[in-house]
């Protein structure tokens, strides 16, 4: 799938987020080559990349914006597979549940 796709979709989306957000996001839809399943995977593969620069940036500031990126894109993942269908949405959670996210987590030593 490619980010234009992705992007395509986002931008269809009514209301749009406010322009810093939506900037964001379509950065993160950018920075990842995101899974052939379809939109809604390259949606959740890119809120995985701004949930991956909140956990960098730790207690910082810049955190919260990344983890509000984070959260509309998995939001929009989700209307996007309800979309599609039951089965598109039973595969989005079990490709991006918990377990999934805690890969992010860094390994204790």
């Amino acid at each position: 799938m490619s980010a234009s796709a992705a992007r395509t979709w986002l931008r269809a989306r009514s209301p749009t987020a406010p322009a810093p957000l939506a900037g964001r996001m379509e950065d993160a839809v950018l920075a990842t080559a995101g899974p052939t399943e379809g939109v809604a995977f390259h949606l959740a593969e890119a809120a995985l990349v701004c949930l991956g620069s909140a956990l960098d940036a730790g207690g910082s500031r810049s955190a919260g914006f990344d983890l509000l990126a984070a959260d509309a894109l998995l939001t929009c993942a989700c209307e996007a597979a309800a979309e599609e269908g039951t089965a598109t949405i039973e595969a989005l959670t079990r490709a991006y549940g918990p377990a999934r996210i805690a890969q992010l987590l860094p390994r204790e030593p």
